[in-house]
């Protein structure tokens, strides 16, 4: 009897089923009766441990893929700021990032915020950039300009746009 038993129980272990809800497969019977060792791997534990390896390979493959693309695009950016730097004569001799300026023209060229893509993000200083120029009227600018930040005669304002177009004052 004890025999036929445990022959019963094994066999209901080669009985599968599909799950109405999830469609997972499982056994019918996922009792372990055994005497003194394991019995033999059915194809279904074959099957999942095999699944189970192809994704721990799929998840380390994704991760070396991951760090391989970080690499391209950082080796890429270094790339793209060395031809910068041969081209541009106006911010990489100043030691300036190009991406941080911004062109307004009057009454200088360019506004600089500095540090503003960097790897923090933070504004360390601003920067007016502005043409050396002999004309009589531009000079005159330039130097209200210096006299006005100099003296402290000025007030900055931080204005943001959202989404809506809704304009806020920080």
């Amino acid at each position: 009897m004890d025999k036929q038993l445990l022959k019963f129980f094994q066999h209901q272990r080669s009985i599968f089923g599909i799950c109405p809800c999830c469609g997972e497969l499982f056994r019918l019977s996922d009792c372990k009766i055994y005497r003194k060792e394991n019995p033999p791997a059915d194809w279904k534990e074959k099957v999942d441990r095999e699944t189970a390896r192809l994704d721990n390979l799929e998840a380390k493959l994704e991760e070396k893929l991951a760090a391989l693309k970080e690499q391209a695009r950082e080796q890429g950016r270094k790339e793209a700021a060395k031809q910068v730097k041969k081209v541009d004569k106006v911010f990489s001799p100043l030691k300036l990032n190009p991406d941080d300026s911004k062109v307004i023209f009057d009454p200088v060229d360019f506004v600089v915020f500095n540090g503003m893509k960097g790897p923090d993000g933070l504004v360390k200083n601003l920067v007016l950039l502005d043409n050396d120029t002999k004309s009589t009227t531009a000079k005159r600018i330039q130097e209200s300009v210096i006299n006005t930040i100099e003296k402290g005669n000025y007030e900055w304002l931080t204005l943001r746009v959202d989404a809506d177009g809704k304009i806020e004052e920080e």
